[in-house]
């Protein structure tokens, strides 16, 4: 309902009856509409930032852990377009705090790319002239858009979109010399 109507247009009647059943039975599962969304962003927040926690940690160096991290984020994207839209779409309309309990107070995901350039900086891998955290919302603001045009089932596979945009990402990022070493 939140992906069809928005918060603001879907009503609690609108999403008892989507699953069925009646308002007053709804109010056994959740304690308000609030409550709902909030569960719906968190979960997909935090299913996501498992992915891309865990694809940081596999081994290689700080450029290659970037990639795959673009990678698992682009695929979960993908695999999950609904929840997706509504998180993008929909966080503002949690009230701050609750926001602030999603996201974490250093944007835990976001800060899972900037950690990662920042490292990858250190190495000499990435341009020295870049900024850490300009970086990581330039490669969330592209990525997180797979949403509006990603199909299921379409021209191009999760996998295939990951790859692309990892590699689209790293290009625009990476020393002279770590290009040369991956894309010889």
């Amino acid at each position: 309902m939140f992906y069809e109507k928005g918060y603001d247009g879907a009503s609690l009647q609108d999403i008892a009856d989507r699953l069925g059943m009646l308002k007053g039975s709804l109010y056994y599962y959740i304690q308000s509409k609030e409550e709902l969304l909030f569960d719906v962003i968190s979960t997909v927040h935090q299913e996501g930032l498992a992915v891309i926690r865990a694809r940081a940690e596999v081994a290689g160096d700080p450029l290659q852990r970037l990639e795959n991290v673009i990678v698992g984020h682009v695929e979960h994207t993908c695999r999950n377009l609904v929840p997706t839209a509504v998180f993008l779409h929909e966080l503002s309309a949690l009230p701050p705090e609750r926001r602030q309990e999603v996201l974490g107070s250093e944007h835990a995901y976001q800060g899972v790319f900037r950690d990662l350039i920042e490292l990858a900086q250190q190495e000499g891998l990435v341009r020295a002239d870049l900024d850490p955290r300009l970086g990581a919302l330039t490669v969330l603001g592209s990525t997180n858009w797979v949403y509006r045009w990603f199909r299921p089932g379409g021209e191009f596979t999760p996998e295939k979109i990951g790859a692309q945009m990892a590699e689209m990402a790293i290009r625009g990022i990476a020393t002279q010399k770590a290009l040369a070493a991956r894309y010889p």
